[in-house]
């Protein structure tokens, strides 16, 4: 007698291959949102490091850092250095993130080097030192400074890149501070925690520690356009409405990209890559000026936070605490919660 061997017949197999496909379909977005998730957590544990290296810092020297370091234009050692390459905030709490050895390597004698950042134009070319110092600390990876939600590689030829920026408050100008005043608006002032030579204090936030911000996040650029990531031109502007409307006119469809390249560099202390201001809501379009008569003081520019996390970003507060804010929230209350003085009321949407 003759066994028949059991199988699967063909529309069997197909049925087979139907179910498992449908249990995938449903099991992937439930495994994407766990993971993401997770990834925001990560995110906001690496802004409860920064806070927490910010208050250390104001420890050991009873003011936070600067947001942006000296230039070096004047220094011998470097002739014919640019403005742009000074160093960042990021830099200055690294001993409270447990890279004090990469900081002890830094000579501050000498500026950072800095990755290109011209997109269109030829904005930001790359400066490297006569001999070469701070060229591998510049390049180093910092996982801390990196948000796991946001997989845009790093380059080999620039691995040290950065996803949070520290609060430069509702000031437009680039490099406005009180021994750096706009001749275009005079009346700009710096109102937030990092800015050019800042030293603020937390006793200078009258507006309360827990009601104003201090770091926040921003996507990375890849290098190549990306309307959800690029820097795009905008024209000069001379008050902070008119920075507003024109950078909200921008279609960042048919509009130039300034630079493709934000965040492409932890120890730059330029808002390309370590600070942003609260002019515009989370996730909303990133522009600036070019042509700025006078100097980078004269400089507007539009540079909210953005993520990869739905529907918001994540903030770190002056306290040390770290919320997630939404992309509605209303201009009023955002505006409110990046100035440290301006004595304003927040809205029940924080």
């Amino acid at each position: 007698m003759i066994r028949r061997r059991s199988a699967l017949t063909l529309i069997e197999l197909l049925v087979v291959i139907a179910i498992i496909a449908v249990l995938l379909g449903l099991l992937l977005p439930a495994v994407q949102k766990v993971r993401e998730a997770a990834a925001r957590m990560k995110c906001e544990n690496n802004l409860k490091q920064i806070g927490l290296a910010c208050h250390n810092y104001h420890d050991v020297y009873k003011s936070l850092p600067f947001g942006k370091g000296k230039d070096y234009t004047s220094s011998p050692l470097v002739p014919g250095v640019p403005v742009y390459p000074r160093w960042s905030v990021n830099t200055m709490i690294l001993p409270y993130l447990e890279q004090n050895n990469l900081y002890q390597s830094i000579d501050f004698n000498y500026p950072p080097e800095t990755p290109g950042m011209g997109g269109a134009v030829n904005f930001m070319p790359a400066y490297q030192n006569p001999g070469r110092q701070n060229a591998v600390a510049s390049r180093t990876v910092i996982s801390t400074f990196l948000c796991p939600s946001d997989a845009a590689p790093q380059p080999s030829d620039w691995p040290g890149q950065n996803n949070y920026l520290g609060n430069m408050g509702t000031t437009y100008m680039c490099d406005v501070s009180d021994q750096h005043p706009s001749t275009l608006d005079p009346s700009a002032t710096a109102d937030g925690i990092f800015y050019y030579l800042s030293n603020v204090r937390f006793a200078d936030i009258t507006d309360g520690t827990s009601n104003t911000a201090l770091f926040s996040e921003k996507r990375r650029g890849q290098g190549v356009p990306n309307p959800r990531t690029d820097m795009f031109i905008m024209p000069v502007a001379s008050s902070q409405s008119q920075a507003f409307t024109d950078c909200e006119a921008t279609d960042p469809n048919s509009a130039t990209p300034l630079t493709s390249k934000q965040g492409y560099s932890w120890v730059m202390g330029e808002m390309c890559c370590t600070t942003y201001n609260h002019m515009a809501l989370p996730n909303s379009i990133t522009c600036a000026s070019t042509g700025f008569p006078g100097g980078m003081q004269n400089m507007a520019m539009v540079v909210p936070p953005s993520s990869l996390h739905a529907n918001g970003v994540n903030l770190t507060l002056c306290d040390g605490s770290v919320r997630f804010v939404a992309n509605d929230i209303s201009l009023t209350t955002w505006r409110a919660i990046g100035s440290r003085n301006g004595g304003d009321l927040l809205g029940s949407d924080f």
